[in-house]
């Protein structure tokens, strides 16, 4: 035979609304408000009941605030790192314009110093920043110095005669100094052929070779056309005159020609023969 209990619980309705508004208000977040509705808690199947729903509520406000947390560091990390990319991308551009530092060292004189391993991607960036500032400044003259760079290969000096044709091709004319023994060697060994650019020793010796053509071309254009034809013409007058002058003054400083005696044949016969003078 067995014992049955009546298991129903009679609920007041206030406690069960204050349930629902505890459950309502947890549902938008606000567990404080909600744990705050549990008031003290009644000692029946019911009370369990909200008992259990308040461990619930705790439970869910410690994950809520450890999910915000994690939130705001994962937010803080995110910050930290968009900064450190905007600062690898100041540096790598810092990097690119120190690679291809391109120096106005006088009117119409650009200079292109190199230093370190010249690849691919570093070469097709050094021609089109070059002669871009060429197009810019109206450079007609480029001097590339290659005092730092310790290796040549192949594909370099490819680079630098492609580097000159092009700016050649937009009017400027390119002088290369600074070109080490070593380089010099490696160069002659791969036979690499500059295409008769000009090569110096030094950046001072190109920047003088510069200026020398600078100032030869501002003078060839101040000529009018013709102008070096008359110059030729009356230089060759000139000549011509001295060496009539010379000539006549040498006619005038000749010695007159010395008097001739006259032979016995010419004396004439009208003479007195030594005979007919007497003793």
């Amino acid at each position: 035979m067995t014992d049955t209990t009546d298991e129903s619980v009679v609920v007041e309705g206030k406690r069960i609304e204050r349930v629902l508004e505890a459950l309502s208000l947890a549902s938008v977040g606000a567990f404080d408000e909600a744990i705050g509705l549990s008031g003290a808690l009644t000692e029946d199947r019911f009370g369990a009941l909200e008992e259990s729903l308040l461990v619930l509520l705790r439970e869910l406000k410690q994950t809520r605030e450890e999910h915000d947390k994690a939130m705001s560091d994962l937010e803080a990390s995110r910050r930290d790192l968009e900064e450190q990319l905007a600062t690898v991308e100041r540096q790598r551009i810092a990097i690119r314009e120190l690679s291809v530092p391109i120096i106005d060292v006088w009117d119409d004189v650009l200079t292109l110093p190199l230093v370190g391993a010249i690849d691919s991607a570093r070469a097709a960036e050094m021609t089109e920043k070059l002669l871009q500032r060429i197009a810019d400044r109206g450079a007609e003259y480029v001097i590339i110095d290659l005092t730092g760079v310790d290796v040549v290969d192949t594909m370099t000096a490819a680079h630098l005669v492609r580097l000159t044709h092009a700016a050649k091709l937009l009017g400027a004319k390119c002088v290369l100094t600074g070109v080490r023994p070593d380089v010099a060697r490696t160069l002659v060994e791969i036979g690499v052929h500059l295409g008769g650019l000009m090569t110096l020793r030094t950046l001072k010796d190109g920047l003088r070779a510069c200026l020398n053509m600078r100032e030869a071309d501002r003078i060839s254009l101040r000529k009018k056309p013709g102008e070096g034809d008359k110059d030729k013409k009356a230089q060759a007058s000139k000549d011509e005159g001295q060496d009539r002058a010379m000539s006549r003054g040498e006619r005038r400083q000749r010695p007159p020609r010395p008097e001739t005696s006259p032979s016995p044949s010419t004396v004439p016969a009208s003479l007195p023969v030594s005979e007919d003078i007497g003793v």
